[in-house]
């Protein structure tokens, strides 16, 4: 692909311009629409759609409500595609992707103030069923 001039961008390859408009691209196209899911003995696990991509979120701390939790689930949102492609201006090729789990990835703990990220990590679940 990199020979054809399409790239994909991992996250420590991202330059502070590229960084800057990912960021701003996350508040506003990812953020608003992503609904965090705290995990404690009060809520079970949540039922999780079938092959959407989650992120379990690991964290320490305490919310904005003053409540201790260890864990949360995001789901990446479906109505956003799952590579975006970055302008023109900013790729250092002709074509210059990013994938949005890398964006929830760098930005996850934008949805927890207060709260210190320990880690991130992305699961899907796949249902064997019949239609």
């Amino acid at each position: 692909l990199a020979s054809e001039g399409i790239r994909f961008l991992k996250r420590g390859d991202w330059s502070p311009a590229q960084r800057e408009w990912i960021s701003a691209f996350f508040f506003r196209e990812v953020m608003p629409v992503i609904t965090p899911i705290g995990l404690d003995p009060s809520h079970p696990f949540p039922r999780v759609l079938n092959k959407s991509l989650n992120f379990a979120v690991e964290l320490e701390g305490r919310d904005a409500f003053g409540r201790s939790s260890n864990a949360a689930i995001v789901q990446a949102p479906r109505v956003l595609p799952r590579v975006i492609r970055l302008p023109r201006e900013l790729g250092d090729s002709e074509y210059c992707f990013i994938f949005l789990s890398s964006i929830l990835h760098e930005f996850v703990h934008e949805l927890f103030t207060g709260m210190k990220v320990l880690g991130c990590y992305q699961f899907r679940v796949t249902r064997n069923s019949n239609l």
